[in-house]
């Protein structure tokens, strides 16, 4: 645990001690958070709980909520567009040294956002990073450290498309940054760029981390258009290849280019240097599973699930999906199953389903789920503990403005189900995008949904699924992220 005695001179004022003891009680080594905290005398309104961050995109600021339970919910404040240098907020992820960091794609930048020094959260400094950041991650091996994928440019044509010209313009492609929150403690300063990775790819970017005991400390990013993940060294205590370029795995196969109209793989040289010959295999997405030790890519263009060694970095299974409507997946937070997300055949409708990692032979299970019947499939969350699972209805079927609220514990039966808790209708707006706040030993105690026609933000209680609170905010609000201090070093986030 680390001890927070000042990040700026702002905090040097007479209640820094009973600040530290608050903090020191939510992110300390115990149990049993709550929504409803009492306020520390003299401490920073802040951190009385949780804070739901919602992304406008209308006026393109950052709005803060306290959340405080069935009632009582209040804007703390929102930062405005010109701190953001006016354009529209992208992934934003908070770390384990409590800072939350926010990509700008159209500005190349990150940026920074100190949620606790004060009784409000505090912009601090945009730090350029490459080309048009999209998606940010917090490394799964030190939560310190954020990656943030660096899709490259979209304006100037074919010659660069998917190219970082702010890095990587010599070598083509896109490219990572990594990015260090600061240490908490005196004389602390806000996170700082550590280095940028050039990928020798093109395409938009997503990342997994493999650890664990024996296993090796890699970060696996994969290109879209270039079909292939690079692999980065990420282990410190392997100094010439932590933060380099140390493999790149070719996606291509024979098969997915005949089916796709193509002709043969080239064979491509496993080299820091040289750009490989794209093809249509199409990574988008990839996870890490504890349970197996594998890694998992998802290829669109080729309608497979690809299974990697982090070891050897070969590909040792493929699952085949072709024909059954699954077009996108992700993981249980135990690493056991993969969920499968696609379309009903005939439609409109969501189809679900599960891999079984934990099973001899990976059986697949396809559920059966009649109210997802008309709505198109949209994004989804587990809470760490496994027990729930939630999925928005997507914009385009006949069936909107609803959330499925699961529970999940049902998937380790003998036949792996998913039983429907709830079906939550939302406000009629038809964009919706949510997060769950997650506490204790990981379990969900309430969601947050943004509705973006009224403006407003709708607070569920995950206990009996009920809407209890509307809590208005930006211009046409977006992505919702939940923060409270200590989330992190806990593993306390819902995951996709």
């Amino acid at each position: 645990m680390q001890f927070i005695d000042s990040r700026h001179d702002s905090m040097k004022f007479s209640s820094l001690g009973f600040l530290g003891l608050a903090l020191a009680a939510l992110v300390g080594c115990g149990q049993g958070e709550t929504t409803a905290a009492a306020s520390a005398a003299g401490g920073s309104a802040a951190l009385d709980g949780p804070i739901a961050f919602v992304r406008n995109t209308g006026d393109k600021s950052l709005t803060s909520i306290a959340m405080k339970g069935d009632s009582g919910n209040t804007v703390i404040n929102t930062i405005p567009a010109a701190e953001f240098e006016n354009g529209a907020l992208g992934d934003t992820q908070f770390s384990v040294g409590e800072w939350l960091f926010v990509n700008l794609g159209s500005a190349n930048k990150v940026a920074t956002i100190d949620p606790l020094t004060n009784a409000t959260p505090v912009h601090e400094v945009n730090l350029t990073t490459g080309t048009r950041p999209v998606h940010i991650y917090r490394d799964s091996t030190d939560g310190e450290i954020m990656w943030s994928m660096n899709d490259g440019d979209n304006l100037g044509g074919p010659a660069t498309a998917g190219d970082d010209l702010i890095n990587c313009a010599a070598q083509t492609g896109g490219s990572v940054t990594i990015l260090h929150n600061s240490h908490l403690g005196p004389g602390a300063v806000p996170p700082t760029v550590v280095t940028t990775v050039c990928l020798l790819a093109d395409g938009h970017h997503v990342a997994a981390f493999s650890s664990g005991a024996g296993i090796p400390k890699k970060a696996f990013v994969s290109s879209t258009t270039a079909g292939e993940i690079a692999v980065i060294g990420n282990d410190p205590l392997i100094p010439s290849e932590y933060h380099q370029l140390i493999g790149r795995i070719d996606l291509c196969t024979n098969a997915g280019e005949s089916a796709n109209g193509q002709g043969a793989c080239d064979v491509n040289a496993d080299v820091a240097n040289t750009p490989n010959t794209p093809n249509t295999s199409n990574p988008h997405g990839i996870r890490f599973s504890n349970l197996t030790h594998k890694v998992y890519s998802i290829q669109q263009g080729y309608g497979e699930i690809a299974e990697i060694d982090p070891d050897t970095l070969l590909i040792t299974k493929r699952f085949d999906l072709n024909g059954t409507g699954y077009t996108s997946y992700g993981i249980s937070p135990d690493g056991r199953f993969l969920l499968l997300r696609g379309d009903l055949n005939p439609g409109p409708g969501t189809k679900l389903g599960v891999i079984d990692l934990g099973t001899a032979g990976n059986p697949q299970t396809d559920f059966v789920i009649p109210e997802l019947d008309g709505a198109s499939p949209g994004s989804f969350k587990f809470s760490p503990n496994g027990k729930r699972f939630y999925i928005l209805a997507g914009t385009s079927g006949s069936k909107k403005d609803r959330l499925f609220a699961f529970d999940a514990s049902t998937l380790t039966a003998a036949t792996p189900s998913l039983t429907l808790l709830r079906e939550i209708v939302l406000v009629s707006t038809g964009g919706h995008s949510f997060d769950v706040l997650v506490q204790g030993a990981g379990e969900a105690t309430y969601l947050v949904v943004s509705n973006s026609v009224d403006d407003s933000v709708s607070i569920i209680n995950a206990t009996d699924n009920l809407i209890k609170d509307t809590v208005k905010v930006g211009t046409t609000p977006g992505g919702v992220l939940i923060y409270y201090p200590g989330a992190a070093a806990k593993g306390n986030q819902a995951s996709s």
